[in-house]
């Protein structure tokens, strides 16, 4: 296969536009947590339809503080997926509670509702769903149970904003939500984040705690420096403004994608449910057990195409294997899910001669490592 130019797994949404607000933040002299912070909040609130968007230094931030403001303390219990960003769990280990795992639905990548009810324990305060890649979570589900016995309900929606469930926008179900906006995000501003709550005692906690627990003027709580700078709002600002032509947009591409990838058969697309509208976050496929995942990885970076695996199997990592003597049975599902999942390049400039380069690799790959039937 003849080389090309190398073909990124993403490419941030950055235009002209966005250069210029920046230069705005520069000549205006005040750099953070001042008036395009403001703007910034107040556009992203517009756009889910919530009361309150406290933005933040970035989505590990917002899911930390977000647990501060449930009063999560030392013992008590939340539950996480078992297949997720080891950040989600983190922020729960950090303050000292303990991150209880469900395994996957079978063949998904959202945790598995059915299994959620067997984790809640008289210790249990919240459950952080996550709506992983920007696929919604069955939210009907974790929201009764929630309900039943009065939990506090997080979402980790990191990669879901303009993701909906049931015509409601991921991060508008529970009681608070936290976006990321990494680079791998689709709106991103470098990095940061955001908190969003219909509460308005919550959203007041969260702005004191992201400044040093400043409240009316004295150090009401012991805070942190979770400040956005004015830089990344001025960016995320002139994004929220043009994001549903940016789905829209990417949506058609993610058609065209999956029509030619139709020919690799040993390719399985992530599952979408009729009942949701995704973002297509992250363009990520299940690679059969007729090959090595990791193998293709390799391949395709060898012909200046990167590709990455999807996320973890969060009880399987180093630190929480051997904290709680964790193995791969007790989560079967998000173990295959995290051995076999695949994340391909996709952006929103995205050609289909690059997809055809893709499409190319992946079957050069298949010819040199089928399997021959002994």
């Amino acid at each position: 296969m003849e080389k090309s130019s190398p073909i990124k797994l993403i490419k941030p949404n950055i235009s002209p536009a966005e250069i210029e607000a920046v230069n705005q933040v520069l000549k205006s002299g005040m750099l953070v947590n001042g008036p395009f912070v403001r703007r910034f909040e107040m556009l992203l609130a517009e756009y889910l339809g919530v009361a309150q968007a406290v933005c933040v230094s970035s989505g590990t931030a917002a899911l930390h503080l977000s647990l501060i403001a449930a009063d999560i303390k030392p013992g008590d219990e939340v539950v996480v997926p078992a297949f997720t960003f080891p950040a989600t769990a983190n922020v729960v280990e950090i303050l000292g509670a303990v991150p209880v795992f469900v395994d996957c639905r079978p063949g998904d990548v959202n945790l598995d509702e059915n299994k959620l009810l067997n984790s809640i324990s008289v210790r249990t305060k919240a459950i952080m769903p996550v709506h992983a890649f920007g696929v919604p979570v069955e939210m009907e589900s974790v929201l009764e149970i929630a309900k039943k016995y009065n939990l506090v309900v997080i979402e980790d929606a990191a990669c879901a904003l303009g993701s909906k469930y049931r015509d409601n926008y991921c991060g508008t179900m529970g009681d608070l939500a936290a976006f990321s906006f990494h680079p791998r995000k689709l709106l991103t501003t470098g990095e940061g984040g955001a908190v969003v709550t219909n509460d308005r005692i919550s959203a007041s906690t969260v702005r004191s705690l992201r400044n040093h627990g400043v409240d009316n003027g004295d150090f009401t709580y012991p805070g942190l420096n979770y400040r956005m700078t004015d830089f990344q709002a001025a960016i995320g600002a002139v994004q929220i403004e043009r994001y549903q032509s940016f789905l829209d947009k990417r949506k058609q591409l993610a058609e065209l994608y999956r029509s030619l990838l139709d020919e690799i058969d040993w390719l399985e697309p992530i599952r979408i449910d009729s009942s949701v509208e995704w973002n297509v976050q992250t363009f990520l496929v299940k690679v059969s057990s007729r090959f090595d995942r990791d193998s293709l990885i390799t391949h395709l970076n060898s012909h200046k195409i990167e590709a990455a695996i999807g996320t973890y199997c969060v009880p399987f990592t180093k630190y929480y294997r051997l904290r709680y003597g964790f193995t791969p049975d007790e989560f079967p599902e998000a173990f295959d899910i995290y051995s076999h999942s695949l994340s391909l390049p996709f952006y929103n400039d995205m050609t289909e001669t690059e997809m055809s380069q893709i499409l190319d690799a992946l079957k050069l790959f298949a010819n040199k490592n089928e399997k021959v039937p002994s």
